[in-house]
């Protein structure tokens, strides 16, 4: 199931049409530990992504996650991120970081990051 979140994973970065560059390094650590630590850039951002993904009765979960959307110039426009600090954040230990702001969140999935990042470069062309 490890190989088939990574193909998955690789299958739906790989299909954008909106992807300057793309950088994907998986680790299989073994059958029910993974690696992901992808670097996507983008006309108006750059993406870094870390997945640790867990297989547990046959269910995947995301043991760590991260996704930092940033300008060119290194400058953060959003960050999710379930590291277990702002424990006053109802989502504990899921939350967002924007700019100086951080709020309640979910777990998100990549298709709902590249959704929102592509909102906001549509946003910037208009």
């Amino acid at each position: 199931m490890i190989t088939q979140y990574f193909a998955d994973f690789g299958n739906i970065v790989n299909g954008l049409d909106f992807v300057l560059n793309s950088e994907i390094h998986i680790r299989k650590i073994n059958d029910f530990l993974g690696v992901i630590e992808t670097k996507l850039t983008f006309e108006f951002g750059v993406l870094d992504i870390l997945e640790v993904i867990k297989l547990t009765d046959n269910q995947i979960s995301k043991k760590k996650y991260k996704y930092h959307f940033r300008r060119p110039t290194g400058e953060m426009i959003f960050r999710y991120d379930n590291a277990p600090h702002h424990q006053n954040v109802a989502t504990f230990p899921h939350h967002k970081h924007l700019e100086s702001v951080i709020t309640e969140s979910i777990e998100p999935e990549i298709v709902q990051i590249l959704a929102e990042i592509k909102a906001i470069i549509i946003e910037n062309n208009d």
